[in-house]
Protein backbone atom coordinates (compact mmCIF):
# COMPACT_ATOMS: atom_id res chain seq x y z
CA UNK A 1 0.00 0.00 0.00
CA UNK A 2 2.69 1.91 0.74
CA UNK A 3 4.11 1.94 -2.62
CA UNK A 4 1.31 2.05 -4.14
CA UNK A 5 0.93 5.73 -2.50
CA UNK A 6 4.57 6.59 -3.27
CA UNK A 7 4.22 5.36 -6.50
CA UNK A 8 1.38 7.64 -7.03
CA UNK A 9 3.21 11.11 -5.54
CA UNK A 10 5.81 10.29 -7.80
CA UNK A 11 3.35 10.06 -10.57
CA UNK A 12 1.40 13.20 -9.80
CA UNK A 13 4.83 15.43 -9.10
CA UNK A 14 6.33 14.61 -12.41
CA UNK A 15 2.58 15.40 -14.53
CA UNK A 16 2.55 18.58 -11.84
CA UNK A 17 6.64 19.68 -13.12
CA UNK A 18 6.00 18.56 -16.73
CA UNK A 19 3.41 21.11 -16.33
CA UNK A 20 4.70 24.04 -15.70
CA UNK A 21 7.64 23.90 -18.06
CA UNK A 22 5.26 24.11 -21.17
CA UNK A 23 5.18 27.30 -22.73
CA UNK A 24 1.08 26.71 -23.58
CA UNK A 25 -1.13 28.48 -21.51
CA UNK A 26 -3.91 25.54 -21.78
CA UNK A 27 -1.88 23.15 -19.99
CA UNK A 28 -2.62 22.79 -16.21
CA UNK A 29 -0.53 19.88 -13.80
CA UNK A 30 -3.14 17.06 -13.65
CA UNK A 31 -3.62 16.00 -10.03
CA UNK A 32 -4.67 12.53 -9.46
CA UNK A 33 -5.83 11.12 -5.92
CA UNK A 34 -6.17 7.33 -4.55
CA UNK A 35 -8.43 6.01 -2.23
CA UNK A 36 -6.91 4.63 0.59
CA UNK A 37 -8.55 2.10 1.85
CA UNK A 38 -7.56 0.74 5.65
CA UNK A 39 -6.14 -3.14 6.40
CA UNK A 40 -8.72 -5.30 8.21
CA UNK A 41 -8.07 -5.48 12.14
CA UNK A 42 -9.05 -9.26 12.61
CA UNK A 43 -10.82 -10.76 15.60
CA UNK A 44 -13.18 -13.18 16.97
CA UNK A 45 -15.87 -13.10 19.33
CA UNK A 46 -18.15 -16.33 20.56
CA UNK A 47 -21.51 -17.33 21.29
CA UNK A 48 -22.33 -20.31 23.84
CA UNK A 49 -24.65 -22.25 22.53
CA UNK A 50 -26.18 -23.24 26.35
CA UNK A 51 -27.35 -20.88 28.96
CA UNK A 52 -28.36 -17.31 29.37
CA UNK A 53 -28.80 -15.97 25.40
CA UNK A 54 -30.41 -18.88 24.15
CA UNK A 55 -34.22 -20.21 23.87
CA UNK A 56 -36.67 -21.15 21.60
CA UNK A 57 -37.18 -18.23 19.66
CA UNK A 58 -40.91 -19.08 20.55
CA UNK A 59 -43.66 -18.16 23.16
CA UNK A 60 -44.03 -20.24 25.86
CA UNK A 61 -47.69 -20.67 24.45
CA UNK A 62 -46.27 -21.51 20.43
CA UNK A 63 -43.89 -24.15 22.62
CA UNK A 64 -46.83 -25.73 24.53
CA UNK A 65 -48.72 -26.21 20.46
CA UNK A 66 -45.36 -27.53 18.89
CA UNK A 67 -45.07 -29.86 21.90
CA UNK A 68 -48.78 -31.33 21.89
CA UNK A 69 -48.56 -31.84 17.89
CA UNK A 70 -45.27 -33.76 18.51
CA UNK A 71 -42.53 -30.82 17.13
CA UNK A 72 -39.09 -30.79 18.69
CA UNK A 73 -38.70 -27.17 20.09
CA UNK A 74 -35.37 -25.53 18.46
CA UNK A 75 -32.75 -23.76 20.16
CA UNK A 76 -31.87 -20.72 18.71
CA UNK A 77 -28.65 -18.37 20.34
CA UNK A 78 -27.98 -15.01 19.88
CA UNK A 79 -24.98 -14.00 17.75
CA UNK A 80 -23.33 -11.25 16.65
CA UNK A 81 -24.11 -8.20 14.05
CA UNK A 82 -27.74 -9.24 13.56
CA UNK A 83 -26.84 -13.32 13.49
CA UNK A 84 -28.62 -16.39 15.34
CA UNK A 85 -27.23 -19.45 15.69
CA UNK A 86 -30.29 -21.76 14.95
CA UNK A 87 -30.39 -25.50 15.71
CA UNK A 88 -33.20 -26.98 14.61
CA UNK A 89 -34.27 -31.20 15.04
CA UNK A 90 -35.17 -33.55 12.39
CA UNK A 91 -35.87 -37.76 13.53
CA UNK A 92 -31.98 -38.08 13.69
CA UNK A 93 -30.16 -34.68 13.28
CA UNK A 94 -29.56 -31.42 14.33
CA UNK A 95 -29.15 -29.11 11.68
CA UNK A 96 -27.22 -26.30 12.99
CA UNK A 97 -27.04 -22.76 10.94
CA UNK A 98 -26.36 -18.77 11.31
CA UNK A 99 -29.17 -17.12 10.45
CA UNK A 100 -30.30 -13.04 9.94
CA UNK A 101 -33.74 -12.32 8.68
CA UNK A 102 -33.90 -14.75 5.38
CA UNK A 103 -30.29 -15.54 5.36
CA UNK A 104 -29.60 -18.78 6.18
CA UNK A 105 -25.75 -20.52 6.61
CA UNK A 106 -25.79 -24.20 7.36
CA UNK A 107 -23.01 -25.34 9.44
CA UNK A 108 -23.54 -28.42 10.08
CA UNK A 109 -25.80 -31.74 10.31
CA UNK A 110 -25.28 -33.47 13.45
CA UNK A 111 -26.79 -36.11 15.92
CA UNK A 112 -29.36 -35.25 17.31
CA UNK A 113 -27.54 -35.13 21.36
CA UNK A 114 -25.04 -32.68 19.89
CA UNK A 115 -22.24 -31.49 21.37
CA UNK A 116 -20.74 -28.24 20.60
CA UNK A 117 -20.61 -25.87 22.99
CA UNK A 118 -19.64 -22.75 21.25
CA UNK A 119 -19.34 -21.09 17.47
CA UNK A 120 -16.58 -18.38 16.79
CA UNK A 121 -17.46 -15.78 14.87
CA UNK A 122 -14.31 -13.92 12.72
CA UNK A 123 -14.72 -10.21 12.60
CA UNK A 124 -13.25 -7.64 10.60
CA UNK A 125 -12.85 -3.91 11.56
CA UNK A 126 -11.99 -1.63 8.72
CA UNK A 127 -12.65 2.12 8.16
CA UNK A 128 -14.15 2.47 11.66
CA UNK A 129 -17.06 -0.76 11.39
CA UNK A 130 -16.65 -4.37 12.92
CA UNK A 131 -18.56 -7.00 10.92
CA UNK A 132 -18.35 -10.96 11.14
CA UNK A 133 -17.40 -12.35 8.02
CA UNK A 134 -17.02 -16.27 8.75
CA UNK A 135 -18.03 -18.59 11.53
CA UNK A 136 -15.61 -21.32 12.66
CA UNK A 137 -17.57 -24.16 14.46
CA UNK A 138 -16.18 -27.94 15.68
CA UNK A 139 -18.15 -30.57 13.86
CA UNK A 140 -18.33 -34.27 14.54
CA UNK A 141 -18.55 -37.69 12.39
CA UNK A 142 -20.12 -40.51 13.55
CA UNK A 143 -19.80 -44.11 12.65
CA UNK A 144 -23.56 -44.34 11.97
CA UNK A 145 -25.76 -46.95 12.13
CA UNK A 146 -29.00 -48.74 10.16
CA UNK A 147 -31.26 -46.00 11.05
CA UNK A 148 -29.07 -43.01 10.84
CA UNK A 149 -25.69 -41.76 9.53
CA UNK A 150 -25.32 -39.38 13.06
CA UNK A 151 -25.69 -42.45 15.34
CA UNK A 152 -22.73 -44.36 16.59
CA UNK A 153 -19.55 -43.54 17.77
CA UNK A 154 -18.07 -40.30 16.80
CA UNK A 155 -15.27 -41.69 14.13
CA UNK A 156 -13.75 -37.85 13.47
CA UNK A 157 -13.55 -33.96 14.38
CA UNK A 158 -13.30 -30.99 12.43
CA UNK A 159 -13.10 -27.41 12.20
CA UNK A 160 -15.71 -25.81 9.74
CA UNK A 161 -14.91 -22.56 7.79
CA UNK A 162 -17.76 -21.08 6.56
CA UNK A 163 -18.38 -17.52 5.26
CA UNK A 164 -21.59 -15.84 5.90
CA UNK A 165 -22.98 -13.71 2.85
CA UNK A 166 -20.91 -11.61 0.93
CA UNK A 167 -18.40 -14.16 1.68
CA UNK A 168 -19.43 -17.69 0.90
CA UNK A 169 -16.31 -18.60 -0.92
CA UNK A 170 -15.03 -19.43 2.26
CA UNK A 171 -16.04 -22.98 2.58
CA UNK A 172 -13.04 -25.25 4.67
CA UNK A 173 -13.08 -27.92 6.73
CA UNK A 174 -9.58 -28.55 8.70
CA UNK A 175 -9.00 -31.89 10.97
CA UNK A 176 -8.45 -31.34 14.58
CA UNK A 177 -5.89 -32.89 14.78
CA UNK A 178 -3.91 -30.46 12.38
CA UNK A 179 -1.24 -28.89 14.63
CA UNK A 180 -2.83 -25.28 15.93
CA UNK A 181 -6.16 -26.38 13.74
CA UNK A 182 -7.89 -23.15 15.63
CA UNK A 183 -4.91 -20.73 14.71
CA UNK A 184 -5.03 -22.60 10.81
CA UNK A 185 -9.14 -21.94 10.71
CA UNK A 186 -9.12 -18.43 11.95
CA UNK A 187 -5.85 -17.81 9.23
CA UNK A 188 -8.02 -19.35 6.51
CA UNK A 189 -10.69 -17.36 6.95
CA UNK A 190 -8.52 -14.24 7.25
CA UNK A 191 -6.53 -14.51 4.05
CA UNK A 192 -9.87 -15.49 2.36
CA UNK A 193 -11.63 -12.29 3.67
CA UNK A 194 -9.93 -10.39 0.95
CA UNK A 195 -10.78 -12.37 -2.06
CA UNK A 196 -13.88 -10.82 -1.73
CA UNK A 197 -13.17 -6.92 -1.84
Amino acid sequence: MKTLILLSTIATLAIALAGNTSTSSASKPLVTTAAVQSKPVFSSRYTPLTGRGCGSGMTRKEEREAEKHGSDIPTRCKGVGGYDIDISYSACTSEIQAEKGTERVQLASQAVFWKQKTVEWRMAQSDGKTVPFAVIMRIYKHAGDDYCATNGKVTAQFLVVKGLKGFEHIDEKIDVKTPNANLKARQIADEKYGLSL
